[in-house]
Protein backbone atom coordinates (compact mmCIF):
# COMPACT_ATOMS: atom_id res chain seq x y z
CA UNK A 1 0.00 0.00 0.00
CA UNK A 2 1.41 3.89 -0.58
CA UNK A 3 1.39 5.20 2.73
CA UNK A 4 2.31 8.80 1.73
CA UNK A 5 -0.67 10.11 2.76
CA UNK A 6 -0.56 7.91 6.50
CA UNK A 7 3.31 9.68 6.77
CA UNK A 8 1.83 13.10 6.06
CA UNK A 9 -0.73 12.90 8.65
CA UNK A 10 2.17 11.97 11.26
CA UNK A 11 4.32 14.99 10.18
CA UNK A 12 1.29 17.07 10.79
CA UNK A 13 0.37 15.72 14.53
CA UNK A 14 4.01 16.51 15.52
CA UNK A 15 4.23 20.08 13.85
CA UNK A 16 1.08 20.41 15.85
CA UNK A 17 2.49 18.86 19.08
CA UNK A 18 5.37 20.99 18.93
CA UNK A 19 8.39 17.71 18.78
CA UNK A 20 10.91 17.51 16.35
CA UNK A 21 10.71 13.78 15.62
CA UNK A 22 8.57 10.48 16.62
CA UNK A 23 9.76 6.53 16.86
CA UNK A 24 7.67 4.09 16.29
CA UNK A 25 8.49 0.98 17.53
CA UNK A 26 4.62 -1.12 17.96
CA UNK A 27 5.36 -3.50 14.72
CA UNK A 28 1.86 -2.84 13.19
CA UNK A 29 2.47 0.94 13.37
CA UNK A 30 5.67 -0.24 11.47
CA UNK A 31 3.58 -1.44 9.10
CA UNK A 32 1.03 1.36 9.25
CA UNK A 33 2.65 4.39 8.54
CA UNK A 34 5.58 2.44 6.20
CA UNK A 35 2.78 0.55 3.96
CA UNK A 36 6.04 -2.47 3.97
CA UNK A 37 4.26 -5.60 3.63
CA UNK A 38 5.59 -8.99 4.42
CA UNK A 39 9.05 -7.76 5.61
CA UNK A 40 8.47 -7.85 9.80
CA UNK A 41 6.75 -10.81 12.08
CA UNK A 42 5.30 -10.10 14.94
CA UNK A 43 8.02 -9.87 17.12
CA UNK A 44 10.20 -7.76 14.53
CA UNK A 45 13.26 -5.85 15.79
CA UNK A 46 12.54 -2.38 13.97
CA UNK A 47 11.96 1.14 14.56
CA UNK A 48 10.97 4.40 12.58
CA UNK A 49 11.97 7.82 13.19
CA UNK A 50 10.03 10.33 11.53
CA UNK A 51 10.79 13.93 11.08
CA UNK A 52 9.11 17.04 9.50
CA UNK A 53 11.65 16.05 6.58
CA UNK A 54 13.44 12.55 7.64
CA UNK A 55 11.67 8.91 7.48
CA UNK A 56 14.25 6.70 8.63
CA UNK A 57 14.15 2.67 9.41
CA UNK A 58 16.73 0.84 11.73
CA UNK A 59 15.91 -2.98 11.95
CA UNK A 60 18.40 -5.73 11.49
CA UNK A 61 20.47 -8.09 9.17
CA UNK A 62 17.35 -10.66 9.45
CA UNK A 63 15.02 -7.69 7.57
CA UNK A 64 17.34 -6.39 5.68
CA UNK A 65 16.90 -7.61 2.25
CA UNK A 66 12.99 -7.58 2.93
CA UNK A 67 12.81 -4.01 4.17
CA UNK A 68 15.37 -2.82 1.11
CA UNK A 69 13.39 -4.09 -1.56
CA UNK A 70 10.21 -2.70 -0.12
CA UNK A 71 11.80 1.16 0.36
CA UNK A 72 12.33 0.78 -3.25
CA UNK A 73 11.04 4.57 -4.38
CA UNK A 74 9.63 5.03 -1.33
CA UNK A 75 10.81 8.03 1.25
CA UNK A 76 11.92 5.51 3.57
CA UNK A 77 15.77 5.67 4.18
CA UNK A 78 17.23 2.38 5.63
CA UNK A 79 19.99 1.56 8.69
CA UNK A 80 20.47 -1.55 9.49
CA UNK A 81 23.54 -1.42 11.69
CA UNK A 82 25.51 -4.13 12.95
CA UNK A 83 25.16 -3.35 16.78
CA UNK A 84 21.71 -2.17 18.52
CA UNK A 85 19.70 -0.59 16.65
CA UNK A 86 19.15 1.66 19.37
CA UNK A 87 22.53 2.66 19.86
CA UNK A 88 22.71 3.65 16.55
CA UNK A 89 19.58 5.83 16.64
CA UNK A 90 20.48 7.53 19.87
CA UNK A 91 23.28 8.59 18.23
CA UNK A 92 21.95 9.80 14.82
CA UNK A 93 19.43 11.62 16.49
CA UNK A 94 22.75 14.01 18.12
CA UNK A 95 23.98 14.05 14.95
CA UNK A 96 20.88 15.12 13.12
CA UNK A 97 20.05 17.74 15.42
CA UNK A 98 17.11 16.47 17.29
CA UNK A 99 16.38 18.50 20.31
CA UNK A 100 13.09 16.36 21.06
CA UNK A 101 11.69 12.83 20.58
CA UNK A 102 8.32 11.22 21.61
CA UNK A 103 8.16 7.40 21.49
CA UNK A 104 4.88 5.26 21.70
CA UNK A 105 3.81 4.72 25.42
CA UNK A 106 3.60 0.81 24.67
CA UNK A 107 7.42 0.51 24.32
CA UNK A 108 8.67 -1.66 26.55
CA UNK A 109 10.20 0.66 29.86
CA UNK A 110 13.57 -0.55 29.61
CA UNK A 111 13.57 1.00 25.76
CA UNK A 112 12.21 3.96 27.39
CA UNK A 113 14.71 4.37 29.74
CA UNK A 114 17.92 3.48 27.84
CA UNK A 115 16.72 5.84 24.84
CA UNK A 116 16.00 8.88 28.03
CA UNK A 117 19.23 8.10 28.89
CA UNK A 118 21.84 7.88 26.25
CA UNK A 119 19.83 10.77 24.08
CA UNK A 120 20.40 14.22 25.14
CA UNK A 121 17.55 15.85 24.08
CA UNK A 122 13.78 15.79 25.88
CA UNK A 123 12.14 12.49 25.35
CA UNK A 124 8.23 12.44 26.08
CA UNK A 125 5.63 9.33 26.03
CA UNK A 126 2.74 9.79 23.66
CA UNK A 127 -0.54 7.40 23.68
CA UNK A 128 -2.51 6.41 20.15
CA UNK A 129 -0.87 8.84 17.65
CA UNK A 130 -0.87 5.97 15.47
CA UNK A 131 -3.16 3.98 16.26
CA UNK A 132 -5.42 6.71 16.09
CA UNK A 133 -4.36 7.30 12.12
CA UNK A 134 -5.34 3.66 12.07
CA UNK A 135 -8.84 4.27 13.32
CA UNK A 136 -10.74 4.98 9.57
CA UNK A 137 -9.54 2.43 7.14
CA UNK A 138 -9.08 2.94 3.70
CA UNK A 139 -10.95 1.18 1.41
CA UNK A 140 -8.29 -1.06 0.38
CA UNK A 141 -7.90 -2.26 4.32
CA UNK A 142 -11.80 -2.79 4.53
CA UNK A 143 -11.32 -4.92 1.30
CA UNK A 144 -8.67 -7.04 3.04
CA UNK A 145 -10.73 -7.12 6.06
CA UNK A 146 -14.09 -8.00 4.29
CA UNK A 147 -12.00 -11.06 2.73
CA UNK A 148 -10.78 -11.66 6.18
CA UNK A 149 -14.37 -12.07 7.40
CA UNK A 150 -15.70 -14.06 4.24
CA UNK A 151 -12.69 -16.69 4.68
CA UNK A 152 -13.63 -16.70 8.42
CA UNK A 153 -17.22 -17.59 7.26
CA UNK A 154 -16.10 -20.32 5.21
CA UNK A 155 -14.63 -21.96 7.88
CA UNK A 156 -17.23 -21.57 10.47
CA UNK A 157 -19.73 -23.01 7.60
CA UNK A 158 -16.40 -25.83 7.36
CA UNK A 159 -16.83 -26.65 11.37
CA UNK A 160 -20.50 -27.17 11.15
CA UNK A 161 -20.19 -30.24 9.22
CA UNK A 162 -17.54 -31.27 11.33
CA UNK A 163 -18.89 -30.82 15.14
CA UNK A 164 -20.50 -34.14 16.88
CA UNK A 165 -20.09 -35.57 20.45
CA UNK A 166 -16.79 -36.74 21.05
CA UNK A 167 -14.59 -34.41 19.81
CA UNK A 168 -12.21 -32.12 21.72
CA UNK A 169 -11.58 -28.47 22.07
CA UNK A 170 -8.51 -28.73 20.46
CA UNK A 171 -9.71 -30.86 17.78
CA UNK A 172 -12.55 -28.03 16.67
CA UNK A 173 -9.19 -25.57 17.07
CA UNK A 174 -7.70 -27.48 14.83
CA UNK A 175 -10.14 -28.27 12.11
CA UNK A 176 -10.75 -24.34 12.19
CA UNK A 177 -7.23 -22.92 11.83
CA UNK A 178 -6.12 -25.64 9.42
CA UNK A 179 -8.79 -24.83 7.14
CA UNK A 180 -8.32 -20.82 7.15
CA UNK A 181 -4.42 -21.52 6.31
CA UNK A 182 -5.32 -23.87 3.75
CA UNK A 183 -7.40 -21.06 2.34
CA UNK A 184 -5.06 -18.68 2.49
CA UNK A 185 -4.68 -17.25 5.97
CA UNK A 186 -1.66 -15.81 6.74
CA UNK A 187 -1.85 -17.81 10.60
CA UNK A 188 -4.78 -16.47 12.59
CA UNK A 189 -5.93 -13.17 13.95
CA UNK A 190 -5.76 -14.94 17.48
CA UNK A 191 -5.88 -17.75 19.04
CA UNK A 192 -9.32 -19.39 18.21
CA UNK A 193 -11.77 -20.11 21.36
CA UNK A 194 -13.64 -23.13 21.06
CA UNK A 195 -15.47 -23.83 24.63
CA UNK A 196 -17.97 -26.47 24.99
CA UNK A 197 -20.74 -27.27 27.99
CA UNK A 198 -20.02 -25.50 31.24
CA UNK A 199 -16.39 -24.24 29.46
CA UNK A 200 -18.48 -21.71 27.77
CA UNK A 201 -19.51 -19.73 30.44
CA UNK A 202 -15.48 -18.03 30.14
CA UNK A 203 -15.88 -15.35 27.31
CA UNK A 204 -11.74 -16.05 26.91
CA UNK A 205 -11.75 -20.01 27.93
CA UNK A 206 -8.78 -21.54 26.55
CA UNK A 207 -9.36 -24.95 24.80
CA UNK A 208 -8.32 -27.79 25.92
CA UNK A 209 -9.47 -31.74 26.02
CA UNK A 210 -12.58 -31.28 27.62
CA UNK A 211 -15.14 -33.29 24.94
CA UNK A 212 -17.94 -32.05 23.23
CA UNK A 213 -21.21 -34.39 25.45
CA UNK A 214 -24.58 -34.09 23.70
CA UNK A 215 -27.01 -31.02 23.96
CA UNK A 216 -23.44 -29.02 24.55
CA UNK A 217 -23.35 -25.50 23.83
CA UNK A 218 -20.14 -24.68 21.73
CA UNK A 219 -18.44 -21.10 21.52
CA UNK A 220 -16.44 -20.26 18.40
CA UNK A 221 -14.58 -17.19 18.23
CA UNK A 222 -12.02 -17.21 15.04
CA UNK A 223 -10.58 -14.94 13.04
CA UNK A 224 -8.78 -14.92 9.46
CA UNK A 225 -5.66 -13.08 8.44
CA UNK A 226 -5.60 -11.70 5.41
CA UNK A 227 -2.81 -9.75 3.68
CA UNK A 228 -1.86 -8.43 6.81
CA UNK A 229 -5.36 -7.36 8.10
CA UNK A 230 -7.71 -9.41 10.65
CA UNK A 231 -11.31 -10.18 11.23
CA UNK A 232 -13.25 -11.39 14.35
CA UNK A 233 -16.54 -13.06 14.64
CA UNK A 234 -18.32 -15.64 16.85
CA UNK A 235 -21.24 -17.57 17.04
CA UNK A 236 -22.88 -20.25 19.55
CA UNK A 237 -24.47 -23.91 18.30
CA UNK A 238 -25.89 -26.43 20.08
CA UNK A 239 -24.65 -30.08 19.03
CA UNK A 240 -25.91 -33.75 19.76
CA UNK A 241 -29.36 -32.44 20.66
CA UNK A 242 -31.62 -29.98 20.72
CA UNK A 243 -31.04 -26.51 23.23
CA UNK A 244 -33.11 -26.54 26.31
CA UNK A 245 -35.88 -23.52 26.81
CA UNK A 246 -33.43 -21.81 29.27
CA UNK A 247 -30.36 -21.99 26.33
CA UNK A 248 -33.08 -20.36 23.73
CA UNK A 249 -33.99 -17.49 26.25
CA UNK A 250 -30.19 -16.83 26.59
CA UNK A 251 -29.65 -16.96 23.14
CA UNK A 252 -32.79 -15.20 21.93
CA UNK A 253 -31.39 -12.16 24.14
CA UNK A 254 -27.89 -12.12 22.90
CA UNK A 255 -29.25 -11.90 19.48
CA UNK A 256 -31.80 -9.02 20.33
CA UNK A 257 -28.66 -7.01 22.13
CA UNK A 258 -26.37 -8.03 19.02
CA UNK A 259 -29.35 -6.70 16.12
CA UNK A 260 -29.64 -3.87 18.28
CA UNK A 261 -25.37 -2.76 18.78
CA UNK A 262 -25.71 -2.96 15.05
CA UNK A 263 -28.82 -0.61 14.30
CA UNK A 264 -27.11 1.81 16.70
CA UNK A 265 -23.88 1.80 15.07
CA UNK A 266 -22.71 4.58 13.45
CA UNK A 267 -20.38 7.40 12.47
CA UNK A 268 -20.67 10.13 15.04
CA UNK A 269 -22.01 7.87 18.56
CA UNK A 270 -19.57 7.77 20.98
CA UNK A 271 -18.49 3.65 21.75
CA UNK A 272 -20.20 3.90 25.22
CA UNK A 273 -23.68 4.97 23.69
CA UNK A 274 -23.84 1.78 21.16
CA UNK A 275 -22.59 -0.77 24.36
CA UNK A 276 -25.24 0.85 26.23
CA UNK A 277 -28.18 0.16 23.56
CA UNK A 278 -27.10 -3.53 23.81
CA UNK A 279 -26.64 -3.90 27.26
CA UNK A 280 -29.68 -2.21 28.10
CA UNK A 281 -31.40 -5.17 25.72
CA UNK A 282 -29.73 -7.50 28.23
CA UNK A 283 -30.79 -5.98 31.03
CA UNK A 284 -34.55 -5.80 30.37
CA UNK A 285 -34.05 -9.41 29.90
CA UNK A 286 -32.87 -9.83 33.00
CA UNK A 287 -28.88 -10.49 32.15
CA UNK A 288 -27.70 -7.70 32.80
CA UNK A 289 -25.23 -8.54 35.90
CA UNK A 290 -23.64 -11.85 33.10
CA UNK A 291 -22.35 -9.38 30.63
CA UNK A 292 -19.07 -8.24 32.00
CA UNK A 293 -17.38 -7.29 28.97
CA UNK A 294 -17.55 -4.61 26.61
CA UNK A 295 -19.90 -4.77 23.34
CA UNK A 296 -16.64 -4.22 21.04
CA UNK A 297 -13.43 -3.06 20.19
CA UNK A 298 -12.19 -1.74 16.22
CA UNK A 299 -9.84 -4.46 13.96
CA UNK A 300 -7.69 -3.73 11.45
CA UNK A 301 -3.80 -4.97 11.42
CA UNK A 302 -4.88 -6.26 15.06
CA UNK A 303 -7.61 -7.83 16.31
CA UNK A 304 -7.92 -5.14 19.26
CA UNK A 305 -7.51 -1.92 18.07
CA UNK A 306 -9.38 1.15 18.62
CA UNK A 307 -12.17 2.43 18.59
CA UNK A 308 -13.00 1.17 22.27
CA UNK A 309 -17.12 0.22 22.34
CA UNK A 310 -17.50 -0.57 25.56
CA UNK A 311 -18.98 1.87 29.09
CA UNK A 312 -15.59 3.14 28.57
CA UNK A 313 -15.90 4.57 24.72
CA UNK A 314 -16.08 8.13 25.21
CA UNK A 315 -14.78 8.73 21.95
CA UNK A 316 -16.68 9.18 19.20
CA UNK A 317 -16.30 6.05 16.85
CA UNK A 318 -15.56 7.29 13.54
CA UNK A 319 -16.98 6.59 10.27
CA UNK A 320 -15.07 4.50 8.14
CA UNK A 321 -13.86 2.34 10.96
CA UNK A 322 -14.46 -1.37 11.82
CA UNK A 323 -15.54 -2.69 14.97
CA UNK A 324 -17.26 -6.01 16.25
CA UNK A 325 -20.50 -5.99 18.01
CA UNK A 326 -20.17 -8.84 20.84
CA UNK A 327 -22.80 -8.91 23.18
CA UNK A 328 -22.80 -12.08 25.95
CA UNK A 329 -24.52 -14.01 28.14
CA UNK A 330 -22.40 -16.12 30.94
CA UNK A 331 -24.48 -18.36 33.60
CA UNK A 332 -21.16 -19.19 35.77
CA UNK A 333 -20.34 -22.45 35.32
CA UNK A 334 -23.63 -23.75 33.57
CA UNK A 335 -23.01 -22.14 29.86
CA UNK A 336 -22.09 -19.04 27.52
CA UNK A 337 -23.96 -17.38 24.85
CA UNK A 338 -21.81 -14.81 22.55
CA UNK A 339 -23.16 -13.85 18.87
CA UNK A 340 -20.26 -11.36 17.74
CA UNK A 341 -20.49 -9.79 13.81
CA UNK A 342 -17.76 -7.64 12.65
CA UNK A 343 -19.40 -4.30 11.05
CA UNK A 344 -17.89 -1.16 8.80
CA UNK A 345 -19.22 1.69 10.57
CA UNK A 346 -20.16 4.99 7.58
CA UNK A 347 -22.45 8.17 8.95
CA UNK A 348 -25.91 6.35 8.33
CA UNK A 349 -25.08 3.02 9.90
CA UNK A 350 -23.05 0.00 9.48
CA UNK A 351 -22.37 -2.31 7.03
CA UNK A 352 -21.93 -6.11 8.29
CA UNK A 353 -19.06 -7.72 6.74
CA UNK A 354 -19.61 -11.10 8.65
CA UNK A 355 -22.16 -13.45 6.74
CA UNK A 356 -22.65 -16.48 9.05
CA UNK A 357 -26.29 -16.75 10.12
CA UNK A 358 -27.00 -15.72 13.51
CA UNK A 359 -29.96 -17.67 14.19
CA UNK A 360 -29.35 -20.56 16.79
CA UNK A 361 -28.06 -23.72 14.70
CA UNK A 362 -28.60 -27.12 16.63
CA UNK A 363 -26.70 -29.93 14.95
CA UNK A 364 -28.87 -32.95 15.98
Amino acid sequence: MNADARLSRLRRRLAEEGHDAALVCDVSNVRYVTGFEAVWDDDANVACLVTADLARIYTDSRYAEAAAAAAVATPWALSTPSASIYVTLCDDLGADGIGSLVLESSVPFGRFRFISERFSGRVAAVDDWVEELREVKEAAEVERIARAAALTDRAFDHVLGVLRPGLTETEVVLELEFFMRRHGSEGVAFPSIVACGPNSSRPHAVPGQRRIEAGDPVILDLGARVEGYCSDMTRTVVVGAPASSEFRAVYEAVLAANEAGKGAARGGVTGAEIDGVAREVLTGAGYGEHFGHGLGHGVGLDVHELPTVSPRGRRSVLSGSVITIEPGVYLEGRFGVRIEDLVAVHDGGCRALSASPTGLIEIV
